[in-house]
């Protein structure tokens, strides 16, 4: 797609300025927001004497004599955000105030003997990381690139303010990018970059983006026009690997966290070359498959900062942006746009939008300018902008959402909302998930995914599924137990795209839906599972029916596993039949002793599980207290398992 264009390029590529620099006074001036302009000052004021940290090399060690990823990146991070925030601060100022600073943090960054994270020092895609970082060959990892953007963008908005001080500090700049980013881009072929039949993510996009800004964006071209043509020649080429990586339906199987770091980085990338080439890659716009992917968030989105989660992505994964915005206008999307403004005005209305924190969400500084020169915009952006599409964010402008290419179903109906995960193991940033589902009654959690816990070595290596948020024991499917000589011996899924699901039938209707898997080749053969078929009925008037029948061979117990985030009270058993209660007030009632308000802001949620099958012999429910720091930005408490065993077959009510 995008390499089929390469031979209609103008012979000399135009610069990219998509925004002011700082010089530009009347549009800073009169373009900002002005409850922006004074949040940005207000909390740069509080960083005006500060003084970057240090990065020891035994900080940088620490990751692969513990594997503990956390106490380098929150150094890491929370110098580039608070280096953003003074420049931005700077660029509304213009007086000089934060120059000092500014110049401080340039320096710092560039005098870091890699710019790469220690969990990516490694040159080989899956192999041990380095324990150091070998200053003489830089290595382009996703940060490396992200702060050749930053310091791009730094020197783009100030660099007449740099200038006065020292013409020494841009060409510092300009140094650094040569060494660490253009040279190693133009001469080396790192993985991500999809040749040799390397499989892609988001990474390809993400840091083909930052190479772009980082290359373009400016008044005067930092390289010659032969080696600008070279970098758009090898960007091209890996963004058709990475849209080769996505079918035709858009889904992201990394979900809607991950979509923020491949389908809107390929929004600026589309963006960057479509300005550079006059235009000739702003057509690609219009392409089907583009517009799936920039409508992916919408259609995983229940309610609030709630999504459709699998994989490694959170259920909350934060409310949308500018960027979201801009790509539905690229695409010609009105419900897009709309999701994305009213998602922001809703951060913006409480006083949110944060300029530093020890994340990723704030490190692009190139983010910043789009949300602060399209604010007006958003702000202005009504449901009238918006013809077709829902009222209200937490609507949805469809009840169901099938992505067959890929294997995820969506079902909406007022009271409940569903995913269905079919596909297979093969996902990036898997979870041994094949069959599971999710369900939100009336935007509250029900069944739920857990999510992942905070990255560690292990994460990413072949220990992962040793993890246990990774394992289908604690996603909603059945797994089975066998004895044997040795005792008794457990089978959950495996990881791989041999472990897969068969869809046998769907139906969508009008506010339900239907579907019926085959899903015994996600287990080990040596289960005895001759065939494992689930059927998910969702239909507004009987809530959600979930049938599992098992045929295996003798000595093969089968137990469905049931996540939830409200502890099941039982309140019923018979022969064949039981049903759990599952209600926040009465949560709440208990932890606190009355039935006080709902923790974090919750969602109430009174609902109901009745279980009927085959010799429903046994079950446990198990709790697991969150104590992980990225579990407890979804989920606070504890979080349950419901094990329930059975012979042939079981049927679940949802309700």
């Amino acid at each position: 797609m995008f390499e089929e264009l390469l031979d209609k390029l103008p012979k000399k590529l135009a610069s990219f300025q998509p925004y002011p620099s700082a010089s530009c006074r009347e549009k800073w001036q009169d373009s900002i927001d002005p409850q922006m302009r004074e949040r940005i000052l207000k909390e740069a004021a509080t960083y005006m004497d500060y003084s970057f940290p240090p990065i020891p090399a035994t900080l940088f060690m620490d990751f692969c004599r513990t594997g503990n990823r956390v106490r380098f990146e929150d150094v890491y991070f929370t110098r580039r955000n608070v280096l953003n925030l003074l420049v931005l601060a700077e660029c509304l100022e213009y007086k000089g105030r934060f120059l000092d600073g500014i110049i401080n943090g340039i320096f710092a960054l560039c005098e870091e003997s890699a710019w790469q994270l220690p969990a990516h020092n490694s040159y080989i895609r899956d192999t041990p990381q380095s324990i150091l970082p070998d200053a003489t060959r830089p290595l382009m990892d996703l940060f490396a690139c992200e702060t050749a953007c930053q310091l791009s963008v730094i020197e783009y908005l100030l660099k007449d303010s740099l200038d006065s001080v020292s013409p020494a500090i841009c060409r510092r700049i300009e140094s650094e990018l040569s060494f660490r980013i253009f040279t190693p881009y133009l001469t080396q072929d790192f993985w991500w970059m999809g040749y040799n039949g390397q499989s892609t993510n988001n990474w390809t996009i993400w840091c083909t983006q930052n190479v772009l800004i980082a290359a373009f964006l400016g008044t005067e071209k930092k390289l010659p026009d032969e080696k600008l043509l070279s970098i758009v020649s090898k960007a091209a080429y890996s963004i058709d690997r990475f849209l080769e990586s996505y079918k035709n339906d858009g889904c992201c199987t990394e979900g809607a966290q991950y979509y923020r770091h491949a389908g809107l980085c390929l929004l600026n990338a589309m963006d960057i070359l479509s300005v550079v080439s006059d235009g000739v890659y702003g057509r690609l716009f219009t392409e089907q498959k583009i517009k799936n992917i920039a409508e992916f968030i919408v259609k995983v989105h229940i309610s609030g900062d709630y999504y459709f989660n699998f994989a490694d992505c959170a259920t909350k994964a934060g409310l949308p942006g500018v960027r979201e915005f801009l790509f539905g206008k690229a695409c010609g999307s009105p419900r897009l746009m709309k999701f994305a403004a009213e998602g922001w005005k809703s951060i913006y209305d409480k006083g949110g939008i944060p300029y530093v924190g020890k994340s990723t969400e704030t490190l692009n500084l190139y983010y910043h300018l789009q949300e602060l020169f399209n604010a007006k915009e958003m702000l202005g952006f009504g449901a009238a902008d918006a013809v077709g599409s829902s009222s209200g964010m937490g609507g949805s402008f469809l009840l169901n959402s099938a992505f067959s290419d890929t294997g995820l179903y969506i079902s909406r109906c007022p009271s409940y909302q569903l995913a269905v995960k079919a596909g297979n193991n093969d996902d990036s940033h898997n979870h041994n998930d094949v069959g599971s589902f999710i369900l939100f009654k009336e935007g509250a959690p029900f069944i739920i995914d857990i999510g992942v816990e905070t990255y560690s070595k292990k994460t990413f290596s072949p220990d992962r599924y040793e993890i246990w948020t990774m394992q289908s024991l604690f996603h909603n499917v059945t797994n089975f137990c066998r004895q044997n000589s040795e005792g008794k011996q457990l089978f959950q899924q495996l990881p791989g795209k041999e472990y897969k699901a068969e869809v046998l039938a769907y139906k969508a209707e009008p506010d339900g839906m239907s579907i019926s898997m085959e899903l015994k080749d996600a287990y080990d053969s040596r289960a005895g599972v001759g065939s494992y078929v689930r059927q998910i009925i969702h239909a507004p008037d009987s809530g959600l029916i979930v049938t599992d029948r098992v045929a295996a061979t003798a000595g093969t117990q089968p137990f469905l596993c049931l996540m939830t985030a409200v502890k099941p009270e039982l309140v019923q058993k018979e022969a064949g039949k039981l049903v759990f209660s599952l209600s926040t007030a009465t949560a709440n009632a208990k932890s606190q002793g009355n039935a006080g308000p709902q923790k974090r802001g919750e969602i109430p949620l009174k609902a109901e599980i009745r279980l009927t099958g085959s010799d429903l012999d046994a079950f446990t429910c198990e709790e697991y207290p969150v104590t992980d720091p990225r579990l407890q930005q979804s989920w606070s408490g504890s979080l349950y398992r419901l094990k329930i065993n059975y012979t042939t077959s079981i049927k679940a009510v949802f309700a």
